[in-house]
């Protein structure tokens, strides 16, 4: 039997809302490239300038192109977000039923043997980590691989040579990028443990506080759940150490298109194999592949 991903269930338990959330993916790509617009209007705009153009009539249809580009990808994108939230949120409600009408089912042993905190980290932490994946993931991933592929294809229009030029940062950014995920499942397992522990250990202490009261164990039990706190909270704060260089790294690489871009395309414009129409375009455009 063929295992399924976790998105995949996650899209099959959704399928009521299959609608909604193709809707804003397809308003997440329309946003996003209309958010690309301005990019081209600066483009122009910067080659009528450097072409000494000096009637304002010129660049009103650019400026014109550009505000209202960024004003429809505005309305597109959070139209897009809109959508997708209401249909995550149904769906949420739905895998919650589900797992609530299931509980009741399950062997007494598992019952008894499963703390209370690992039944609410299930049902409420887990479910709520699931809402990031269908209300952004899916809409604004799509976008954000759609515009750029895109972007890469008119720029090999351009010129072929400042289109592989404009992709030469992104393997440095996916080397760095890597030396954080690579450890990602184990650190992620080891994020679910403290947290686990943290939320069972709070949930016995609140159940238990007359107890605790009566019998004068209120330091020795705040202690274990302070304890607890604080380890769930010092194991996030090395894993994010760790993870700090690499992704600030890759963070840095991913929109330094202009590394390569500016020097070699200076040289190739120097010596009269690239017009400066098209330098320029080029420019701007791959500015626009990543957000700096």
């Amino acid at each position: 039997m063929k295992k399924q991903s976790p998105t995949g269930r996650i899209w099959e338990l959704g399928e009521k809302e299959h609608g909604k959330l193709t809707a804003a993916v397809i308003l997440a790509v329309l946003g996003v490239a209309c958010g690309m617009v301005p990019y081209f209007a600066a483009a122009k705009i910067i080659v009528r300038l450097l072409a000494k153009e000096t009637a304002f009539s010129a660049y009103v249809p650019w400026l014109a192109a550009a505000l209202g580009g960024y004003l429809v990808r505005t309305v597109l994108y959070n139209g897009a977000l809109g959508i997708s939230h209401k249909a995550t949120f149904n769906i949420l409600k739905t895998i919650r039923q589900k797992l609530l009408a299931k509980l009741p089912r399950l062997p007494l042993g598992t019952v008894t043997d499963t703390s209370s905190g690992k039944f609410k980290e299930t049902i409420v932490d887990q479910v709520e980590g699931m809402e990031t994946t269908l209300a952004h993931l899916f809409p604004e991933m799509t976008a954000n691989i759609a515009a750029p592929l895109l972007t890469v294809v008119y720029l090999f229009i351009l010129d072929w040579r400042l289109a592989l030029l404009s992709l030469a940062v992104f393997p440095v950014a996916f080397v760095f990028m890597m030396t954080v995920m690579g450890n990602y499942a184990k650190d992620y397992e080891g994020a679910v443990k403290a947290t686990t522990e943290m939320s069972g250990t709070m949930i016995e202490y609140i159940n238990g506080i007359e107890v605790i009261k009566a019998f004068n164990q209120g330091k020795a039990s705040y202690a274990k759940l302070t304890d607890k706190v604080q380890a769930n909270a010092q194991y996030y704060y090395d894993w994010m150490r760790r993870s700090q260089l690499g992704m600030s790294m890759a963070y840095a690489f991913f929109p330094a298109q202009m590394l390569t871009i500016l020097p070699i395309g200076w040289i190739f414009y120097l010596r009269g194999t690239l017009s400066v129409g098209t330098f320029i375009t080029v420019i701007i455009l791959s500015l626009g592949m990543a957000a700096p």
